[in-house]
């Protein structure tokens, strides 16, 4: 039987981003599926550059591999966005094929 981390590590992941504004005027980026993730940058395009680093770097922490892919939002302009982590092994077999 396969170990229970092994495969839940193989599946790609939703990970939910809300983003708010704070007082002093910088903007922040916390998750609900991720614990621990707190991103603040001045400006949008800072924070959307810097969200996917700091995502990868708690999955890293933990041990796994990963590629953060941005998700596109359908709904239009949304406080919450969305990102996938992919596992590395399984991005790289997919640029293979």
């Amino acid at each position: 039987m396969p170990d229970q981390m092994a495969v839940s590590s193989a599946k790609a992941q939703i990970v939910r981003i809300k983003l708010e504004q704070g007082k002093t005027g910088l903007l922040y980026a916390t998750s609900p599926d991720l614990k621990g993730l707190l991103v603040a940058e001045r400006s949008m395009q800072e924070l959307e550059r810097e969200i996917p680093i700091a995502i990868a770097g708690l999955f890293q922490a933990a041990g796994e591999d990963v590629v953060i892919i941005q998700a596109e939002d359908l709904a239009g302009e949304n406080p919450v966005k969305s990102w996938v982590k992919v596992p590395a092994n399984v991005n790289r077999q997919v640029e293979i094929a």
